[in-house]
């Protein structure tokens, strides 16, 4: 056990070494959310209702891009390398070999955050104490889990070449419809119809009634929930096929 745990921390600590050295993704990661909150966000927060809400769309979009993109892309250019390979007969369960992409991903993500939530504070009437912010962490956290099995779904599905225009393609249509750039009121018609059913919007419903200290309707985390039994059991199964055709 005590192995398990020092190869595990150790698998963490190069993958993060690996994310520090690619500036422009830490670049993107942590300043995107923000510039677009700043852009975006900032004229319409006249509120401290609409800028907790806003605080809450682009802290979502920041969250969303971390672990979308660092499962897809990561697992898709490891894929058939000599790495995965060494991965593949470390004395670790699969599960372990995973983990270290998934504290890496938290901890990236409360960084592109607490960018957003420090232009929010500096720009907008949001009021810092009044703000639940371990229940709006806590919640944010766990509604970005489908989306890290859907970074993984593409990730064992795509190539290296062709995973990041396919996450582009996922990302930016799913923040849009989900109500993450704009409230879903303020969507087209045909938008607000399909953005019921998305996990973007279930994500931002939770999300928002978290800060807004509301009650937090129940079809949207079970809407999650769903997502999240539907892209793990795409991704197992897409794991399986790619170990196959690698170990057979």
């Amino acid at each position: 056990m005590k192995r398990h745990l020092k190869l595990t921390l150790l698998h963490t600590y190069y993958q993060f070494l690996e994310l520090i050295r690619q500036p422009m993704y830490l670049l993107s990661t942590l300043v995107f959310p923000a510039m677009f909150f700043w852009f975006f966000g900032v004229p319409n927060a006249q509120t401290e209702a609409a800028a907790a809400m806003l605080t809450g769309s682009f802290a979502c979009f920041g969250v969303l891009g971390v672990v979308l993109f660092q499962f897809a892309i990561g697992i898709a250019q490891e894929k058939g390398t000599a790495w995965s390979h060494y991965q593949h007969i470390l004395p670790l369960p699969h599960v372990l070999t995973f983990l270290p992409r998934v504290l890496n991903a938290l901890f990236v993500s409360l960084l592109s955050i607490l960018t957003v939530i420090l232009v929010a504070v500096i720009t907008t009437p949001l009021k810092w104490p009044e703000i639940p912010w371990l229940h709006f962490f806590i919640t944010l956290m766990l509604s970005s889990i489908p989306f890290a099995l859907l970074g993984a779904c593409l990730g064992y599905s795509a190539s290296g070449k062709s995973v990041v225009p396919l996450a582009n393609l996922v990302y930016l249509p799913l923040s849009f419809a989900g109500g993450l750039w704009m409230p879903p009121q303020a969507l087209p018609k045909v938008v607000q119809e399909i953005s019921q059913y998305l996990p973007t919007r279930f994500m931002g419903e939770v999300v928002w009634a978290a800060l807004l200290k509301q009650d937090t309707n129940s079809k949207y985390v079970w809407g999650l929930a769903i997502y999240a039994v539907l892209f793990f059991a795409g991704s197992l199964l897409l794991f399986r096929k790619t170990q196959e055709q690698e170990f057979r």
